[in-house]
């Protein structure tokens, strides 16, 4: 958990704030021109933490000779140049001016001055390098005196048949590049859209700003990432997914489209209701009744392009992932850690310079690990129950489409609440039509099974 945290944290540091508030660039440094490249390029420091994080993603995980000079090496070294740059970026363009009478020594010792004046008011992205920096440390300690080692592994897996441990390796493998190097596809996109054009224009291209390539865009980035994901692990498996998406039967994907409609439904009408209770207690007679069609709008078409996005994950997480997961963990056990995997696979781009406080990066944080798991299990008995990974793409793409833009007004603690039925479902799901640990899949249960049951 020392080596996990702190991987963790290097992954949301990037984007973080890396400059002080209330601290202003010096105007004569800034006109410079070396002052003004540093100013302009210098922020691609942060990609050395960038790089840190994702090697020690791939430490985490992999088997090699001479483990503490590994993390040394690849984790730890990367890291402390990028703050060192992004330090030293600071100190530049923000340093108090120097008078013309002042010797060499005395500049020197004026920038020093300065320097240690500013440590304690880095900002967070510095504090959060630093204490990921510091629990790595104390990992890499544990592993010195022989406490702790690496690879990290789970106790109590279950042995997996020889001919299946290739299929073992490609998937961690596949969990490395989801969790790590993944991420970088959609900043390679990004740069060939938007950054060449306005390298070779000085100006961002027009489209930039229009409103269908906000909705394309992370559509698109989906599909071309997960399509070249698919070049390098197609050939050897193949077969899971194609038998993971073949047609579950028309109850089956109406189950899981009930599952995400039921749960926005259930919160617009008891908005409603208590909105119209409200009404009639205080202000009968005073203002119009709330109106009914305000509690149940129509999503935004351009929305449901996230039904193709949302069917690529799954093909990947309950497709492939989680197979492999109960096969060698256990049903539950399994379920859980493609959760969390699932959730670090989010980690990149739900903090990719979003400059949030200590308090929103910990909600958020915390917040995306329980959506996750607790969607991981209603997605992965979905999965278990139909035998395809469809109704699950079709609950995941709704519950994206409902949560990007509400059947009725938003209000405070939606996202919770939404979450905490999703979890309620959950429990419902695994105690009143529970998957045995152990034998084959069960057959599919649609609509009219799930009412005899009942």
């Amino acid at each position: 958990m020392f080596l996990l945290a702190g991987v963790v944290c290097l992954v949301v540091a990037h984007g973080l704030g890396w400059w002080p508030t209330g601290l202003s660039h010096a105007s004569e440094v800034r006109s410079g021109r070396f002052g003004g490249l540093i100013e302009r390029f210098g922020f691609f420091s942060v990609y050395f933490i960038i790089f840190s994080a994702m090697a020690g993603y791939y430490v985490c995980f992999w088997p090699g000779k001479h483990p503490v000079r590994r993390m040394l090496w690849l984790v730890c070294a990367p890291a402390l140049i990028g703050i060192g740059l992004m330090f030293s970026r600071i100190i530049y363009l923000s340093g108090p001016a120097s008078s013309v009478l002042e010797s060499g020594g005395s500049t020197l010792s004026h920038r020093v001055a300065w320097a240690k004046s500013i440590l304690w008011t880095l900002p967070s992205g510095f504090q959060f390098t630093t204490l990921g920096l510091l629990l790595i440390a104390a990992f890499i300690s544990r592993m010195a005196f022989g406490i702790s080692t690496l690879p990290i592994s789970l106790s109590q897996e279950r042995a997996l048949p020889s001919e299946d441990s290739g299929a073992w390796h490609r998937l961690q493998s596949l969990i490395f590049v989801l969790v790590g190097p993944f991420s970088l596809v959609g900043l390679l996109l990004s740069f060939l859209v938007i950054g060449i054009p306005f390298m070779f224009f000085s100006r961002p291209p027009s489209y930039f700003q229009s409103d269908w390539l906000g909705r394309l865009a992370p559509v698109l980035e989906t599909l071309v990432a997960y399509g070249v994901l698919a070049c390098f692990f197609w050939r050897g498996e193949k077969q899971v997914i194609k038998a993971s998406i073949r047609w579950p039967g028309a109850k089956n994907i109406l189950l899981a489209g009930a599952f995400a409609t039921g749960i926005d439904a259930l919160i617009s009408t008891v908005q409603y209701l208590s909105e119209r209770a409200q009404w009639a207690a205080h202000n009968f007679g005073q203002f119009g009744t709330p109106r009914l069609e305000t509690y149940f709008g129509f999503p935004d078409p351009w929305l449901f392009l996230l039904l193709l996005a949302a069917l690529c994950e799954e093909v990947v997480f309950r497709g492939l992932l989680q197979r492999r997961f109960i096969q060698r963990y256990g049903l539950y056990r399994g379920m859980f850690l493609v959760g969390i995997v699932w959730a670090a696979y989010h980690f990149f781009a739900d903090f990719s310079f979003v400059r949030p406080s200590h308090v929103e990066l910990i909600e958020k944080l915390s917040f995306r690990i329980f959506m996750c798991v607790v969607l991981s299990f209603v997605l992965g008995w979905l999965t278990l129950r139909t035998g395809s990974v469809l109704p699950a793409a079709v609950a995941h793409g709704l519950y994206n489409v409902l949560g990007k833009s509400s059947l009725g007004p938003p209000f405070p603690g939606e996202a919770f609440v939404r979450v905490g039925l999703w979890a309620v479902l959950a429990y419902v799901l695994f105690r009143y039509w529970p998957i045995p640990e152990t034998g084959p899949p069960q057959p599919a249960v649609g609509l009219a099974s799930l009412e005899n049951a009942a």
